[in-house]
């Protein structure tokens, strides 16, 4: 466990859960999101994945484009795969929860795919921030 204080004087001190030991479930909910390079904004929505229990299935929302994201988290590593059509693969989300955030940032690169015809994409560092307040531990 980590200390964060809780409010801006410190007047009393949160132990934050260690984020290696954090799963799925915990991180279900709304994140703000931005990729770093664009400057682009949007939100995550994260739940549980309808197949796999220990998973987590998202919406992306984020240049005007809507997404689906299929990951997990493990060891304080997170990963999650985009995709727009719900069938082929658009880019890769690999990043590691943010110990002194307890558990509400996410921090890491997204990476699309080359596509035949297009423009190489350009990588990203992203930042995802809880949008609601961090359940109790």
């Amino acid at each position: 466990m980590t200390t964060n204080p809780s409010s801006p004087d410190g007047d009393a001190l949160v132990a934050c859960p260690d984020v290696t030991r954090l799963h799925a479930a915990q991180l279900h909910g709304s994140w703000e999101l931005l990729l770093v390079q664009s400057g682009q904004r949007g939100q995550l929505t994260l739940s549980q994945h309808p197949e796999f229990n220990a998973s987590l299935r998202g919406e992306l929302r984020y240049g005007g484009q809507r997404s689906i994201a299929s990951g997990d988290v493990e060891d304080g590593e997170f990963n999650l795969d985009e995709s727009r059509d719900g069938k082929t693969l658009f880019a890769f989300w690999s990043g590691h929860l943010v110990p002194a955030a307890c558990g509400a940032e996410i921090r890491g690169k997204w990476q699309p795919l080359a596509k035949e015809g297009q423009p190489v994409p350009v990588e990203s560092d992203f930042v995802l921030r809880r949008q609601a307040a961090a359940p109790a531990w």
